[in-house]
């Protein structure tokens, strides 16, 4: 956390505070000539990375209140700016306060404008924190404190007046609401307690009139608190000067004690109502301050490095989570992995201790393996007749003319049967590595020789056999996975052969005879 730095602005000098856990400690008092302010500058040079807190304690303010139309958002800054605009010359030390809305038909927002009226006396401080970049956090005043230092100390009332003695002066500022509403400073003479004790109780006969006169009090309205803020060791004298009247009512609190109440642990001797502004200032840091954006810039630049070291740090922390997670889940893998490696291995190791006490085989395992695939090639291959058979049948069904005499089958690895066979075993073998050579499974057919003849059809009428082969050879075709390899006619119909025969003449005693040969790869 960065050191904080009370700066309490009077009509004669700057007085410098080092602020930490509730502990006040002096650093310097800097008067308004060249040479403090020059000092000054040296002292904020000395002290790079602090936050400084200005608190202004001056005769010149002003406190205006007027209501407007009730607006939010952009349109609301535009106007604020505008009123601050027309009544203020300078609106560097200016705001404007919210203190309620107006009740009644047309609905309106009470604002209250507040300003330094006299901001020279601010430049020559201002420009030193601004020539070393210092953090300024805002600037503030003891009316502006007023309603949250109330809180502070338990004063538990709606309205009433506080009056505090500073080194800057009697100040007394009217609270309604919790809002400040005015506020004036007055000069005393801090080492005369009977004339202050005095002066209390003829100002506040003052500000009651003219808080009457302003309208912010009601003639007929109850007698108005005033609570007062005095040295332990001059309460008496305050006891004895503020008394009770029709028109105000005096509460006298012991300074020590609202200190103390306030959180304050320690602070200088010779500090007075000051110590408990600057406390509640250190302590709470209102929203609410004088100060505008362009003097504020090198605390908005120390609060942006912060959330974006704050962000990093989060995204940081994230990341390593993450990571630490992922490191888990790794970890995780890698003993299952372990794990599964090792039941790995005994079941390796169990394998082999049961395959050593198989018996012995004249053939080794791959041999063994390779015969049972060959077995299961063989057994995946062999088939009998019967299918073939049936899908010959079928495709006779239909033709009642054609009589089966003889029917050879076989398998074979030649899908046109005996004839390719023969050719084949007549060829020499191909030699281990030839071109020809085969080095993959043989594909094995069932091959099956049809010899048939034609009845109830004239011999002579070799349109209606041709027809009737022709028929059967597609009725072949047509079944799922049959091939028809060859086909022998009756006769010979090439143009290098002659028709032989009596064309016209017909002869009973002969019967035309054809074959087909049928194919079917096996596994299909």
């Amino acid at each position: 956390m960065a050191d904080r730095r009370l700066l309490y602005l009077t009509g004669n000098s700057l007085a410098a505070y080092a602020w930490k856990n509730g502990a006040l400690s002096a650093e310097g008092i800097f008067d308004t000539g060249a040479d403090g302010v020059a000092a000054f500058g040296s002292y904020v040079a000395n002290s790079p990375g602090a936050l400084y807190y200005l608190l202004a304690d001056v005769v010149e303010e002003d406190f205006f209140q007027e209501n407007i139309p009730y607006v939010r958002g952009r349109d609301r800054a535009t106007l604020m700016a505008r009123k601050l605009a027309q009544r203020y010359r300078d609106t560097t030390l200016a705001m404007a306060l919210t203190i309620g809305l107006e009740a009644g038909a047309r609905r309106e927002e009470r604002v209250l404008y507040c300003s330094f009226t006299n901001t020279q006396q601010f430049q020559p401080w201002l420009a030193a924190l601004k020539q070393h970049e210092a953090r300024l956090v805002g600037v503030y005043s003891i009316a502006l404190l007023a309603p949250q230092v109330g809180k502070s100390i338990g004063i538990g009332l709606t309205r009433y007046v506080l009056v505090s003695l500073q080194e800057g002066g009697l100040r007394q500022t009217y609270i309604d609401g919790g809002n400040i509403r005015f506020s004036r400073l007055g000069h005393a003479d801090a080492t005369d307690p009977h004339a202050v004790a005095a002066a209390c109780a003829a100002e506040s006969e003052r500000i009651q009139q003219f808080l009457v006169n302003l309208r912010m009090l009601s003639r007929d309205a109850p007698p108005l608190d005033v609570v007062i803020l005095a040295p332990r060791k001059h309460y008496q004298d305050f006891a004895s000067a503020c008394v009770d009247s029709v028109r105000l009512k005096f509460q006298i609190r012991d300074l020590e004690v609202a200190c103390k109440t306030a959180g304050l642990k320690s602070a200088p001797r010779q500090m007075l109502a000051e110590r408990l502004f600057l406390q509640v200032l250190a302590g709470t840091q209102p929203a609410q301050q004088f100060a505008a954006d362009a003097l504020r810039r090198f605390y908005y630049v120390w609060r942006a490095r912060l959330a974006m070291i704050a962000a990093g740090a989060a995204v940081c922390g994230f990341c390593l989570l993450f990571s630490g997670l992922k490191l888990v889940d790794i970890y995780g893998v890698r003993q299952l992995h372990q794990t599964d490696m090792e039941q790995t291995l005994r079941a390796t190791q169990e394998y082999e201790r049961l395959q050593a006490s198989f018996p012995k085989t004249p053939l080794s395992r791959e041999d063994l393996k390779a015969s049972v695939e060959a077995f299961r090639a063989i057994e995946k291959q062999s088939t009998g007749p019967e299918a073939l058979l049936v899908e010959i049948s079928q495709a006779l069904s239909s033709l009642s003319q054609i009589e089966v005499e003889r029917m050879n089958w076989d398998v074979t690895s030649s899908p046109r049967g005996r004839q390719a066979r023969d050719s084949a075993k007549a060829a020499p073998p191909a030699a281990p590595g030839a071109p020809g050579a085969k080095t993959e499974a043989i594909q094995m057919f069932e091959v099956a020789e049809v010899s048939a003849t034609i009845q109830a059809v004239n011999v002579s009428d070799y349109r209606a056999i041709n027809l009737l082969v022709g028929q059967f050879v597609d009725a072949l075709r047509a079944r799922p996975g049959i091939e028809v390899a060859t086909t022998r006619m009756p006769f010979e119909l090439s143009a290098e052969r002659a028709l032989s025969g009596d064309i016209g003449t017909e002869r009973k005693s002969e019967v035309p005879r054809f074959s087909v040969v049928v194919t079917r790869r096996l596994g299909s």
